[in-house]
Order: C-alpha cells, then sequence, then structure tokens
C-alpha cells in the first residue's frame, strides 16, 4: 500500500543541513508517505541557547525545520511534549492505522562512539510485537540514510549556536537552497 509513514525524531537545537538532507532523502524515496519530523521537548538540563542567551526552544527548531521543508509537499514538523526522541517515535508508532507501513528515520553515521544513529531504534521491533502494533515495520538499519560529512552533528549544532550572526559560517551549515541571513534572522530575533 502507498500508506508509509517515515519518523524522524530529535532535538535539533538548530536543525542543520545533515538534518534537512535526512529528511529530504525519505521525502524523496517516499514521495506518497508522510514524513513527520517529531522535535522532542528537552529537559532544562539539555536546553541550548546561543551565544547571545536566545534560547533554541522547540518552537524556534520547528520554525527553522519548516523553512528549511518548505519545499517539499509531504513533510510536516510537529513538536512533543516528550524529552526523549526515541520515545516520542516509538509512542507514534501506536497511533498509526492498521496496516500502516512504518519507517524510523534515522542516518548511518556513527557517534564519537562508533555507534551508528540508526542503532537508538534496535528496539524498536520488539515494542512493536510487545504492544501488538499491526503495523509493517521496516528495519531501521536497511531504511537509515547517508547524510553528508561534517565535523559531527553535535559540532555544528553547537558551531551555530555560538555565531548566530556569522553569515559565512552558517553557510556551511544551512541546507544549499536556504539563505544563511535567514537562518540568522529566525536565531537573532
Amino acid at each position: 500500500s502507498q500508506d508509509v509513514v517515515v519518523f524522524v525524531p530529535g532535538s535539533f537545537k538548530p536543525p542543520h543541513r545533515g538534518h534537512y538532507e535526512m529528511v529530504e532523502a525519505y521525502s524523496k524515496q517516499y514521495p506518497q508517505g508522510k514524513i513527520k519530523v517529531l522535535i522532542s521537548n528537552p529537559s532544562e538540563k539539555r536546553k541550548r541557547k546561543t551565544a547571545e542567551g536566545k534560547e533554541i526552544t522547540p518552537q524556534v527548531a520547528k520554525e527553522i525545520f519548516e523553512f528549511y521543508t518548505a519545499q517539499l509537499h509531504n513533510v510536516e514538523v510537529n513538536i512533543s511534549p516528550e524529552a526523549s526522541p526515541v520515545g516520542i517515535a516509538f509512542e507514534a508508532l501506536k497511533d498509526l492505522e492498521p496496516g500502516t507501513t512504518a519507517v524510523l528515520g534515522a542516518s548511518k553515521k556513527p557517534n564519537e562512539k562508533g555507534v551508528p544513529d540508526w542503532a537508538k531504534f534496535k528496539t524498536a521491533p520488539a515494542f512493536v510485537e510487545k504492544n501488538n502494533l499491526d503495523i509493517k515495520l521496516l528495519d531501521p538499519e536497511q531504511t537509515a540514510v547517508n547524510v553528508t560529512e561534517d565535523d559531527g552533528v553535535e559540532l555544528s549544532a553547537r558551531h551555530i549556536r555560538d555565531n548566530p550572526r556569522d553569515i559565512e559560517l552558517l553557510k556551511r551549515y544551512v541546507p544549499d537552497h536556504v539563505n544563511a541571513e535567514d537562518l540568522s534572522y529566525i536565531l537573532t530575533k
């Protein structure tokens, strides 16, 4: 069936080129499907601010993600009250219509410990089974996508937060079709 839903969860503080490329890849791979970006609501200690003291709230992350994905017809961006990106995605599986094909969006990129991003979903099949969900969950390892290599996801989000007015630096971290001045404006207004 055409009913494919891809969940791409994260805290996205703020979203950058790698996050966008992941969503774009799924958008193109499943043109008839729905791509749902799920922004988590971090706990107090996980909150992040720019060098100027502006907090990257879930609302700011949503505004930036919607700006990046405006030309992708099948992407929607939602904010969850949950703090855990993986937890949000698992809960979202419970709300799917029976027979839906579900994809848990992740990249193939390993973290500093060498663990690939998709590994955060390795317990998902057991979750689906335990909750008797009548959905078809595709293997997260098989559906993981490649994204541009940079200095690591954490680092680039931090670079953006630390230099919200440095247009030349921001250019390296925004999707190609996005104007770095516009990102700077959202981060500093």
